[in-house]
């Protein structure tokens, strides 16, 4: 039986783990110094960033779930996570692999990627699905305090002058860390769910 307490972690892990790419608080960093905002409102927009893209990638999950168990049903939703959990790895993968050989700028993005929804949520959700409603939602809401606490904090970090050592954090670290969470998740519902 899946337990509950696993997809806590593996929420949270992945909101955080996310939150450190660059992308998500490098535009904010940039702005700030560009317009000389202020520690507490830099903060502050940092946690509505981090609401934003926690709630955005729950929604977008739940929506997913709901229309993966109306066309599909109960029965197939463990092989449905499975797949998914690979899919998204492998998407992942490809994006990352991408990115490294593009070499992009971390400033050529705005603050929308910020918010931009999460799609390794999607699997956690779906593999989520049995353990009931009530699990559902302590795992979405986790996802989203996760995100916003983990953009606070590196928005804090950052404030106090260690933007250099995170700054050299590639994105492709953070991916990489992510898809070895995912495809750890799939092995786990593979021979314990």
């Amino acid at each position: 039986m899946y337990s509950p307490l696993i997809f806590v972690v593996i929420a949270v892990v992945v909101a955080s783990l996310h939150m450190l790419a660059p992308d998500h608080w490098l535009p904010l960093t940039a702005l700030s110094l560009k317009r000389g905002y202020k520690k507490r409102r830099v903060l502050y927009v940092s946690a509505i960033l981090g609401f934003l893209h926690g709630s955005i990638s729950v929604i977008l999950s739940l929506f997913a779930l709901f229309l993966g168990v109306t066309l599909f049903g109960l029965n197939a939703l463990k092989e449905i996570s499975i797949i998914v959990l690979i899919a998204v790895a492998v998407y992942l993968l490809a994006n990352t692999i991408k990115e490294t050989r593009a070499s992009e700028n971390v400033e050529n993005t705005s603050l929308l990627v910020s918010i931009l929804p999460d799609p390794v949520l999607l699997p956690v959700i779906i593999a989520s699905y049995p353990l009931g409603k009530t699990e559902l939602i302590i795992i979405s809401i986790s996802f989203v305090l996760a995100s916003i606490l983990a953009l606070l904090v590196v928005l804090a970090v950052v404030m106090v002058g260690i933007a250099g050592r995170l700054s050299r954090l590639k994105g492709v670290t953070v991916d990489y860390v992510v898809i070895l969470a995912l495809v750890l998740t799939a092995i786990y519902i593979y021979f314990f769910g």
